[in-house]
């Protein structure tokens, strides 16, 4: 049962069609994991923090630079040179003192992943790195948790969710060129459109709480496709992404090996 100061601070969430007092408690009994606090994870971070989500884990191994302040707009110039998650957390922690907020400062890798990423019920990748979004992919089909992963470039943004039985990230870019995933490309970037991106993200987490008990789970997130949009242009659509039985990470074959 909600306490009374829940009831209050999250009054206009439990006003919602489908949420109400009952999807209130579910989000406030989850937890998500949230691995990168940079330009899309400022805003993930903080509408999850901000709508009641039990508890939140962060994890990044950057500090924070000037350049980083005009588009990661959890940060202030007071924070220059700071680990992103110690400053993340305590921002987020004095944003809302109803929930917890873990942080991990250092990078999310073959060594740790599966330990820290089988601690939460969702998995979010903001990192726009396709080594970490590989390997998140890995961790997450391995341990059954569903998760969210998205990257910009300049206007442009994509997402995809994955739940147990959908198409995973290798089954989409399983062809992805080895050059490809050793570039790291330092691109312009606004705001606005990481935080479109960040956005949706915190939508996916959110509704799968709210609708994972549901027949109509699958009609509510993006899984099996790939949402991609453009700011620039105002375009956005969704690509179907087939789930592949060949798959190196999700097949059948692959869980035997």
């Amino acid at each position: 049962m909600l306490s009374q100061s829940h009831k209050q601070r999250y009054l206009r969430a439990i006003n919602l069609p489908n949420v109400g007092e009952e999807g209130q408690l579910k989000l406030l009994g989850a937890s998500v994991l949230i691995v990168g606090v940079g330009a899309i994870g400022s805003i993930t971070s903080t509408y999850l923090t901000a709508v009641g989500v039990g508890r939140i884990g962060l994890i990044d191994f950057d500090t924070i630079d000037i350049e980083d302040l005009q588009h990661q707009v959890l940060y202030e110039t007071s924070f220059l040179n700071r680990p992103k998650v110690r400053s993340a957390q305590a921002k987020l922690q004095r944003m809302n003192p109803d929930i917890v907020i873990e942080g991990y400062f250092q990078a999310l890798d073959v060594r740790n992943a599966l330990k820290i990423i089988q601690g939460y019920d969702f998995i979010i990748d903001t990192t726009s790195n396709l080594h970490t979004t590989f390997l998140v992919n890995q961790a997450c089909v391995a341990t059954n948790k569903p998760f969210s992963t998205a990257g910009y470039y300049q206007y442009q943004g994509q997402i995809m969710t994955h739940i147990p039985g959908s198409a995973c990230f290798s089954c989409v870019f399983e062809n992805l060129l080895p050059q490809e995933l050793r570039r790291t490309i330092q691109s312009g970037v606004y705001g606005f459109s990481t935080g479109i991106v960040g956005s949706m993200q915190a939508g996916e987490a959110i509704k799968y709480f709210l609708h994972k008990d549901t027949p109509y789970l699958r009609d509510t997130l993006l899984v099996d496709c790939l949402g991609v949009f453009d700011t620039q242009n105002l375009y956005f659509n969704k690509l179907l992404a087939r789930k592949n039985p060949s798959c190196p990470v999700c097949s059948k074959d692959s869980k035997q090996s």
